[in-house]
């Protein structure tokens, strides 16, 4: 599973009469610090008909600058299948199974699918909903994220790089990038991702461009600690 699937995504074809998604999930995120190892997240059909929702989970990495779903035992979601009747709650447990320590920070994704309507109108195209849930194991040994930025040209593109070396990761979002003159060359008004620790991620972003590859630019944004500003040294790209 590549990032293409990762966020929240309608899927199915969108034709002629569709029925609405109707699942929501909450927490948006797990975090769990050591000792912690269980969590609970609750499932809530909000339609007037059942539905069915598919839950798994996945180790998440970071390699090559992009973003890696694989499959697991480290970690588990009971029960995996839930049926859920009209306006119903129900709640999930993830249970962190691995022996050990979690060694630093280890990164999943929850993967909730609400699964298509066996019996929909003859005509009608299902749109149904994936919610994909961050979650996080953490020693309390483990270091802050450290991150270095680098940037490239991509065609007509940015290309953002984040390498982290602490043992925590970094959440971006609300992000500017600005030339040596402070005219703004490319911005990421919602989330723009996360770097795990110990990995290196990269983004592509439209760009404006006025200034030579070589020039040091500076990035600005949001993270779960509040706004940051660092300087963006850019290389010759492609």
């Amino acid at each position: 599973m590549r990032s293409a699937a990762i966020g929240m995504a309608f899927l199915g074809l969108l034709a002629g009469t569709a029925n609405a998604a109707s699942l929501q999930v909450a927490p948006v995120l797990l975090d769990l610090p050591a000792p912690g190892n269980t969590a609970t997240i609750t499932l809530r059909n909000t339609d007037v008909e059942p539905i069915t929702a598919q839950v798994r989970v996945f180790r998440w990495s970071q390699r090559d600058g992009a973003e890696r779903l694989e499959p697991t035992d480290e970690v588990v979601a009971s029960p995996p299948v839930v049926q859920l009747r009209s306006r119903q709650d129900y709640t999930v447990r993830v249970v962190r199974v691995a022996g050990g320590p979690a060694g630093g920070e280890t990164a999943y994704r929850l993967v909730v699918d609400e699964l298509p309507r066996p019996n929909r109108t003859q005509g009608t195209v299902a749109l149904v909903m994936r919610h994909v849930v961050p979650v996080f194991f953490t020693d309390r040994s483990a270091s802050p994220a450290a991150v270095t930025w680098s940037a490239s040209r991509h065609g007509k593109s940015l290309a953002i790089g984040a390498a982290n070396s602490g043992d925590r990761r970094a959440r971006f979002a609300a992000v500017t990038v600005r030339d040596g003159a402070g005219k703004v060359v490319a911005t990421n008004k919602g989330l723009l991702g996360y770097s795990l620790g110990r990995s290196a991620m990269q983004w592509v972003l439209p760009a404006r461009w006025a200034s030579k590859s070589g020039a040091r630019f500076t990035i600005s944004g949001m993270t779960e600690a509040g706004p940051f500003n660092a300087t963006l040294p850019m290389s010759a790209g492609r």
